[in-house]
């Protein structure tokens, strides 16, 4: 098998982890996700607290499992390694269950998990039900994690505090992969209040030390991460929600081709969160056709597939996979 090796966001996928489509809701919502779920999400989770997605929707699972397997059919069939984690078992679903009910989702390994080079760092979830999913995730990679010369690495947990009248857990710090955007030497982090921190930010510079420069980007608190209002394909160009950027586009996209997804494709389908295959193909959800067009225009391959079972919670392609290994180099 081939190192792990992540450096940019584009270049040839050869191996990652990807969801699994077990999601048990929690008896109470976390008010954060009130900020940026999708409205069909939000409606289904206050309809059906305490149950698992198949005891709440049998239909549903089945569309998500078979959404999740049929993307999992195109990474293998172009040679992919896949991985997916196991699912919890009941100690693990009761991990921080004195400060938020037992409850967990499996469908978006990126955000409990970074890799940077041959750095695999766990990182420390903004809500205690997503800081469950490193276990199975765990399992999955613990053969993988010894090949190689892999660095393996954990943000410093967090105080395990109660959720505050404002919708916070806590000072942190907090890291999440889906804030995280590889450009080689340069680490752009989302801050939207609702995932990775200033504190988490500030960790994962002093970890990687001068030979990387890591950039913090304010986001508008109605996203979840910095996946859901941007992509970037390929060098020089980029998807994006211009909405979102509390500052501003960041400075190096300035000089790229952008193709602007508005506000409402971006939050309720998730259009920005797609899966680059490699530098000409990426992997989008069937129904965003202005969006496919105007990645065709740009000269990429745009596969599309149905997965609206699965971005109605708040997370799609960028999301549902986690990249071990990119070829591409620093």
């Amino acid at each position: 098998m081939n190192q792990i090796s992540v450096n940019h966001e584009w270049g040839t996928l050869r191996e990652a982890v990807c969801g699994i489509p077990y999601l048990k809701i929690p008896t109470e919502l976390p008010k954060a996700i009130y900020h940026y779920a999708p409205d069909e999400g939000i409606a289904f989770f206050e309809a059906n607290l305490g149950k698992t997605l198949e005891e709440a929707d049998p239909e549903t699972f089945a569309r998500a499992a078979a959404q999740m397997d049929a993307v999992v059919e195109i990474l293998e069939s172009r040679g992919v390694v896949v991985h997916r984690p196991t699912t919890l078992d009941a100690a693990e679903l009761a991990y921080l269950d004195n400060i938020f009910p037992a409850s967990a989702v499996q469908f978006f390994p990126r955000d409990p998990m970074v890799v940077i080079g041959n750095r695999f760092i766990e990182t420390e979830p903004f809500l205690p039900v997503r800081r469950r999913e490193q276990f199975g995730i765990r399992r999955a990679l613990a053969d993988r994690l010894t090949e190689g010369t892999v660095e393996v690495a954990a943000v410093p947990t967090s105080s395990p505090q109660p959720e505050a009248d404002d919708g916070s857990w806590g000072p942190g710090p907090f890291l999440e992969g889906g804030d995280v955007f590889l450009l080689g030497r340069d680490i752009y982090v989302g801050n939207t209040g609702n995932a990775s921190n200033s504190l988490g930010i500030e960790w994962l510079r002093r970890y990687l030390g001068s030979d990387y420069r890591v950039h913090e980007v304010r986001l508008s608190e109605k996203f979840l991460h910095l996946d859901c209002c941007l992509a970037t394909p390929r060098p020089g160009l980029a998807i994006v929600c211009r909405e979102a950027f509390v500052d501003g586009l960041p400075e190096f996209l300035e000089g790229w081709d952008l193709i602007d997804v508005p506000f409402e494709d971006a939050k309720e389908k998730l259009a920005c969160n797609g899966l680059v295959l490699d530098e000409k193909t990426i992997i989008i959800a069937s129904g965003l056709d202005d969006l496919a067009e105007g990645l065709r225009h740009a000269g990429q391959e745009v596969l599309e597939t149905p997965f609206d079972a699965v971005y109605r919670y708040a997370g799609a392609f960028r999301c549902w996979h986690h990249p071990l290994v990119r070829d591409s180099s620093l």
